[in-house]
């Protein structure tokens, strides 16, 4: 059973980013948020038995000795694990999905002041869990993912326990930030495809980055410009008098380095849908009734069942030991919309 209280004091003292005010109401969205948390180990117990946690021989195969370069351990870090998950070249196509299949945990929430870019924290008894900030484009959800990812990987002797914060355009000070930072940017955008795309487009005569150079990665890796930015920045591509230079000579690019991210409540904590299809199979396998999925998804019978309609079930062939089979919570689900098709195989999309 997660300790709420104990983990919020200690994600408040690991907060990196500090946008939020010190004290008040603002913050009771971490409590929600890890309560959270703590009904998702319990379903995942419930439903799978067991999840086992991939733990990273990533961190081992690259020097990460305190006081080296954070730039150049994430960029290693990046490599050594799209290696180890025989990532093809080009974007990840579904980093959620992969993310989760290692036995982490991610829950979305609107922080209570804009710029933060999310958490990581490592319970024993729910395992390594994500907080990604609601109410970011989705450029910059990628970007949280990934940055605490990196901390996963690389923040482990303890676990490092952080909220943190989006970058700017100038360096990190903190040098686990600037390691997760540039580990985040590698694993979303390899050195190699990037050097790819300049060279075709340069024909061999190295110049100043260019606007061409800059929408083709944006369209290729599908991150808005503000993102690719941030990359070419780190690898030293360009520098801050560059940037000027390039925003100065393409207004246009400089009026559209972000998408508009989408209106969340603040304060929001938005149920996973991970999280989700596997309250709906414990419920369309008889395991919990329609008072259980409520007290899961926190919500009364009414919320439960609007959610829960959204899958479609079917009688099972023949009675099953201890079950009625004409009881609603005693069907399997068949089939759902796109968004909740995994409800009978919680594990498709999930960790085994």
């Amino acid at each position: 059973m997660i300790d709420v209280q104990a983990w919020m004091q200690k994600l408040r003292a690991g907060d990196r980013c500090r946008a939020a005010p010190s004290r008040g109401p603002s913050w009771v969205f971490l409590e929600e948020t890890l309560a959270l948390v703590g009904r998702y180990a319990r379903i995942e117990k419930l439903v799978l038995g067991r999840v086992d946690v991939a733990y990273s021989p990533a961190s081992l195969s690259v020097d990460l000795t305190p006081g080296g370069d954070p730039d150049a351990q994430g960029e290693a870090l990046a490599i050594a694990e799209r290696i180890r998950l025989a990532l093809p070249e080009g974007p990840i196509l579904d980093l959620q999905r992969l993310i989760e299949a290692q036995g982490i945990k991610i829950v979305s929430c609107a922080f209570p002041a804009a710029g933060y870019a999310g958490g990581f924290f490592f319970d024993s008894s729910s395992g390594p869990c994500i907080l990604l900030p609601a109410g970011v484009n989705v450029s910059e959800g990628l970007y949280a993912l990934a940055h605490q990812y990196a901390h996963f990987m690389a923040d482990i002797d303890p676990y490092i326990t952080t909220l943190c914060g989006f970058p700017g355009f100038a360096a990190h000070a903190d040098p686990v930030e600037a390691r997760a930072h540039a580990a985040a940017l590698a694993l979303l955008m390899p050195q190699a495809d990037l050097q790819l795309y300049r060279d075709a487009l340069e024909a061999g005569h190295p110049g100043p980055v260019s606007a061409q150079l800059l929408e083709h990665l944006h369209v290729y890796f599908d991150l808005d410009a503000e993102v690719v930015l941030w990359r070419l920045l780190a690898l030293q591509w360009i520098d801050a008098a560059g940037l000027k230079v390039l925003l100065a000579a393409h207004p246009d690019l400089a009026d559209n380095l972000r998408t508009l991210p989408p209106s969340v409540a603040p304060g929001a904590v938005l149920l996973p849908d991970r999280f989700v299809r596997l309250v709906a199979s414990a419920f369309g396998s008889g395991r919990i009734d329609l008072d259980g999925a409520a007290d899961y998804f926190g919500t009364d019978n009414d919320g439960a069942e609007r959610i829960l309609e959204q899958f479609e079930y079917e009688e099972p062939s023949g009675p099953e030991p201890g079950a009625t089979p004409s009881r609603r919570h005693a069907r399997t689900p068949r089939h759902a919309p796109a968004s909740r098709r995994a409800a009978a195989d919680p594990e498709r999309q999930g960790p085994a």
